[in-house]
């Protein structure tokens, strides 16, 4: 599961592509793009991190329709989201292949952007990618492209900048399973392999295959059927074009050595005293040895620009000596962080904005301190992180509910609260099927048509064990699908307090909120405005494949709806007629074929105007 709520965030957060809309040009060889939806508080931050504050450079600013335009053969539309935060420093070289800082990117590395960049036909290049909060950074690399062709004035092979987008999402996919470290290392190595023995002679599919067994077997990789497959894909590409390894080498080699540093560091965890003693010993003999040049961006930046708790990841570990530095005097110093902008770290930035106080400050801490712009006395402000604890998320397919499997046809997520100042906030919560990790719906907590707020009645409060309460009722706008799993991402400022000086915790996992849904259900079409009396809706009794031999709709109040059909014996279409105004219940009945034992009962409501 783990694997779909990382690919979640790499699809619903992607990150780049750019357009000129503001361009200044001096500092020649250098660009900047910054995302086109971050304040002007968070992309001056950058601009200080970055170290180039207050220059005139070449900027170029990256919009969604720019994320589409480039990322849409290899990511649905739908998991690109509405916005765009990522932004980056390039800077052509003459020498030292491509050297790669981040700040901020939670799931791709320095490593990955450097050797998917050589793919695009780069050679020399240093290269900084950050956002001011935490993104998985898999859309980083257009923009990246965008700011060197802008800063080079080459224009790259657009055949060898699409299989570099390929690559990118081929290793985040394949990292997903098996960790970051090991898909660069098999996605590096053998693409290597295939360049150089292309130079030879022309690779062959069997050819890429024998690649692909040799480098997993000598690095004990264990690779699903479908990674192999995109990992195919991937080389059976790069076999196709004409790749001068020597222009690709220094860059290439560089990231094998640091992912087996890395790699050989981890499995020192857990060793006994000698075996780690030699494993540090080796480490030390072939750390990477320092290659940027005492002037490249990677050694000027301003970490204390991007306030605390961010990580960085660099290709040269010399690059990161600085960020230590800075990060150990901070850390003794009692004075303020230098930030001057929010700061989130939520997961979520396809329909939230991370502007407001009260909803950006209380990504990291309950109680944070801020100072005004103006340099005014310091201000202390007590903000609350409503805990996923203070919240029954249902749906839920966990060991609280005994591992519950829900019937198909659900349209409607329930939030629970044992308190009364909470409401709905800006930000939003959205529905993934966890086989594919596609976006099946996102629901904005500031649309009222679809949220509401509720206290709960007597047998809620009773089956939560509660003497007061309320409830959020989401609704979904179509029915989920049968025999399904599906897994939910709440963003930090879904829900706020009345005050405002409330926020709450974003969902950190897929475990968090994780459901199934049985082989069988029940569905009614959805209207915009509801129900009206005198209409008719389309109803869908579910049962493809499943245990449930027959169903039938029960306790049908018939002078309020009535249905054309009350018994089915496979999946169908009914009418439901809507007859008078005002709230009725029916239950759905699911039976076994064999002794016609109950499966299920499917209780439902519908308010009629």
């Amino acid at each position: 599961m783990k694997r779909k709520l990382l690919s979640l965030i790499m699809s619903a957060i992607c990150l780049t592509a750019a357009i000129p809309s503001t361009l200044v040009f001096a500092d020649g060889q250098k660009v900047v793009t910054l995302g086109a939806d971050l304040s002007e508080d968070q992309k001056n931050a950058i601009l200080r991190y970055f170290g180039v504050s207050g220059q005139s450079i070449q900027t170029l600013t990256i919009t969604n329709q720019d994320e589409r335009n480039h990322l849409g053969s290899y990511v649905p539309l739908e998991q690109i989201g509405t916005h765009t935060y990522s932004c980056a420093l390039v800077c052509p070289t003459t020498s030292g292949g491509i050297q790669v800082k981040t700040a901020n990117l939670s799931w791709v590395t320095s490593n990955m952007i450097a050797s998917t960049l050589s793919t695009s036909g780069v050679v020399n290049c240093d290269v900084l990618a950050a956002a001011p909060f935490e993104v998985s950074g898999t859309g980083a690399l257009t923009g990246i492209l965008m700011a060197y062709e802008s800063a080079s004035g080459e224009q790259l092979d657009e055949t060898k900048k699409e299989i570099a987008t390929q690559e990118m999402i081929t290793t985040t996919t394949i990292a997903n399973t098996i960790g970051q470290q090991q898909a660069t290392e098999i996605v590096n190595d053998t693409k290597m392999q295939v360049i150089q023995g292309n130079q030879v002679n022309q690779e062959t599919q069997n050819d890429i295959d024998v690649i692909i067994n040799q480098v997993a077997q000598e690095k004990n990789i264990s690779l699903s059927d479908d990674d192999r497959q995109l990992l195919q894909d991937l080389l059976e590409e790069i076999a196709d074009q004409n790749y001068n390894y020597e222009d690709m080498k220094e860059t290439l080699e560089r990231v094998e050595q640091n992912v087996n540093n890395t790699i050989d560091d981890s499995q020192v965890i857990g060793s006994d005293d000698s075996t780690a003693q030699d494993a540090a010993a080796n480490t030390e003999q072939t750390e990477t040895p320092e290659t940027l040049a005492p002037d490249s961006i990677l050694k000027n930046t301003d970490e204390s620009a991007l306030g605390d708790n961010v990580s960085f990841d660099a290709t040269d570990s010399s690059a990161l000596e600085q960020t230590e530095a800075q990060q150990t005097e901070a850390a003794q110093s009692e004075t303020t962080p230098s930030g001057e902008f929010d700061i989130t770290t939520s997961d979520n930035y396809s329909e939230s904005e991370n502007t407001t106080e009260a909803q950006t400050e209380t990504a990291t801490e309950a109680s944070s301190e801020t100072t005004s712009t103006d340099g005014n006395d310091l201000v202390t402000s007590d903000i609350e992180i409503i805990p996923l604890s203070d919240f029954v998320l249902s749906p839920v397919t966990s060991e609280a509910t005994n591992y519950k499997v829900y019937p198909a046809g659900l349209q409607e997520l329930t939030v629970s609260f044992e308190r009364d100042d909470i409401i709905a906030g800006s930000g939003t919560v959205s529905v993934y099927n966890a086989v594919d990790s596609s976006l099946v719906e996102t629901v904005n907590m500031n649309d009222e048509k679809k949220v509401t707020i509720s206290p709960l009645d007597d047998d809620e409060l009773n089956e939560l064990g509660w003497t007061d309460g309320y409830k959020a009722v989401l609704t979904l706008s179509a029915p989920l699908a049968q025999n399904a799993t599906y897994f939910v991402a709440m963003s930090q400022d879904a829900f706020s307090t009345e005050d405002g000086r409330g926020s709450s915790e974003a969902t950190p996992d897929s475990y968090t909120w994780m459901f199934q849904t049985s082989p069988y259900g029940f569905s009614i079409t959805p209207a915009e405005d509801g129900y009206m009396a005198g209409t008719t809706a389309t109803a869908t009794i579910l049962m493809d494949g499943s245990d449930a031999g027959y169903a039938t709709i029960e306790n049908v109040d018939t002078s309020m709806v009535s249905f054309d059909q009350n018994e089915f014996w496979a999946t169908g279409n009914l009418t439901a007629s809507f007859l008078a105004s005002g709230e009725t219940t029916f239950q759905v009945a699911f039976y076994d074929v064999a002794g016609g034992n109950l499966l299920y009962t499917m209780d439902y409501s519908v308010e009629i105007n």
